[in-house]
């Protein structure tokens, strides 16, 4: 019976020792979970748009998510688009030790612009019109980010905004980029943000 319970008790103590070691490879307790993100958007300054996006995460996987939005946009012959305005929302992050990993997110977007469009002499029907209006919508992302070499962030993605203008401005004449661009309704969005998670 002492033979037994000797056994009995060794079995337990190795068995507890396998476990122990297996749930530490299982969990990398040298990897601090990173709460807060701040990041830069290269892709929107091509078209005038100068946003940042910062992230906390008060939980692993739930990050609350703001990006102050600045334009200063030179879209026509002659024409400005400028204001400012915010993204609010949420994101879900597969990944456990912070703004890591797949990511799918929601935001409502808020802004007041102004559209100063030049008519252009020799184009019958153009006319010039300063319109400033505000603009609200809301928006759907999905992507991945990744974190490494211990704080450097880069992340990427796709995602659908609606957006809905209080008065709407005078494009140029024949461009359809402009409105694309600049104008309301449904758009697609592209996403790259490089920066740094803490």
């Amino acid at each position: 019976m002492r033979r037994r319970l000797l056994a009995l008790g060794t079995a337990w103590a190795a068995a507890a020792t396998w476990a122990g070691s297996a749930g530490a490879q299982d969990l990398d307790e040298g990897v601090r979970f990173k709460s807060v993100a701040v990041q830069g958007n290269p892709l929107g300054v091509v078209i005038g748009r100068y946003s940042a996006d910062l992230e906390y995460l008060p939980a692993p996987h739930h990050a609350l998510h703001l990006t102050p939005v600045g334009y200063f946009a030179l879209p026509g012959v002659a024409d400005q688009y400028f204001g400012y305005g915010a993204e609010i929302g949420y994101r879900w992050y597969s990944g456990v030790d912070g703004p890591t990993g797949f990511f799918l997110g929601g935001s409502v977007l808020v802004g007041s612009f102004t559209y100063i469009h030049t008519a252009q002499p020799g184009l019958p029907g153009d006319v010039s019109d300063d319109t400033t209006f505000a603009q609200v919508g809301g928006a759907i992302d999905a992507g991945y980010q990744l974190v490494f070499l211990g704080n450097f962030a880069v992340g990427a993605g796709v995602g659908l905004s609606y957006t809905v203008d209080t008065a709407s401005p005078t494009f140029e004449i024949g461009n359809r980029d402009d409105d694309l661009l600049y104008g309301a309704g449904l758009r697609p969005r592209l996403l790259l943000s490089i920066g740094a998670a803490f």
